[in-house]
């Protein structure tokens, strides 16, 4: 069989527009060839419109996309998106079938770019697949949903922030059938938190806490409150089983807040971490500082300042 490979090519670009390049790149955190690699496919989408017709003239700066191929390449990219967490999680006749549909031949259409669905039937497939709405049907955004969690001095008010959901699909309040504790390994400790729904649903909850002692007055605050909800869900027989966490690289952290591939995907090759169950307790972070030290460098300080808050009176 015979595997083609990546061609490549040498360019020049004015600096200027290397400089938007690099900007744009920077904001999407992916890198300067994966940005104009983007780029440069989509616009194969654009439609050129003769020039010698009048009406088209006054068009002659816009340029006209092909929403049904646009449409096509985000459905067959929710599909990818899902199964490379779970083989098979979701297939054709299941959106066609939630669609109301007799068959998936009208799925297969949407999906070669024959058809485009409409904005309802849209709006259906991004409830179902639990992906960002906006993202599915305008392109706006990312496909993994995600918001900014903030966390309060109430223990069972952020444990119930945590797990309560409304199902988009039922509207019913739901429980999440977990929670995903992810700590960056770098200096600031940054952590974000993946609460999963059910099955392949998730949510990316990113945050302003940071699990070391880089943080100011307001920042202590939030670890202590952090410290006390880890212990919280730790001693619950309700929630423990629910809770894990990791530990991981920042390439791998940023990769994650860009919501454009699947969390729990990304993590499959990750080890889970005791970290959110030691930290806050005296005897567990003595007894694995060790296996930390290398990675996290002010562990006993960080230890320090949330088992003082545990000690605290509220």
């Amino acid at each position: 069989m015979l595997i083609l490979q990546d061609a490549q090519l040498k360019i020049r670009l004015p600096s200027d527009l290397k400089q938007k390049i690099e900007e744009v790149a920077n904001q999407e955190k992916r890198s300067m060839n994966a940005e104009i690699v983007d780029r440069l496919e989509k616009s194969f989408h654009f439609v050129t419109l003769p020039e010698t017709n009048p009406k088209n003239l006054k068009l002659a700066h816009y340029q006209i996309i092909d929403r049904k191929v646009e449409v096509a390449e985000r459905l067959a990219h929710s599909l990818n998106l899902i199964n490379s967490f779970k083989m098979n999680a979701v297939k054709y006749s299941h959106i066609a079938r939630m669609c109301k549909y007799e068959n998936a031949e009208v799925f297969l259409n949407w999906l070669q770019a024959k058809q485009e669905p409409s904005f309802t039937e849209l709006e259906k497939i991004a409830a179902y697949l639990y992906i960002d709405q906006d993202w599915l049907i305008h392109g706006d955004g990312h496909p993994i949903l995600s918001s900014n969690w903030q966390i309060e001095n109430n223990v069972d008010s952020n444990i119930n922030s945590l797990f309560s959901h409304v199902d988009p699909v039922s509207k019913q309040e739901i429980e999440a059938q977990k929670i995903i504790l992810v700590r960056n390994i770098s200096e600031e400790g940054n952590l974000l938190i993946i609460k999963v729904l059910q099955d392949w649903r998730v949510e990316v909850l990113t945050t302003n806490i940071h699990v070391s002692t880089y943080n100011g007055v307001g920042g202590q605050n939030m670890l202590e409150s952090f410290a006390r909800l880890c212990s919280q869900l730790y001693k619950s027989t309700k929630y423990l089983t629910r809770t894990n966490a990791y530990l991981i690289n920042n390439e791998l952290f940023e990769k994650i807040l860009t919501c454009e591939e699947h969390p729990l995907a990304l993590l499959k090759k990750e080890h889970t971490s005791i970290w959110w169950e030691a930290f806050w307790d005296a005897t567990d972070s003595n007894n694995v500082r060790k296996d930390f030290l290398d990675v996290w460098h002010d562990w006993d300080q960080t230890s320090s300042i949330a088992i003082n808050a545990l000690s605290k009176k509220l």
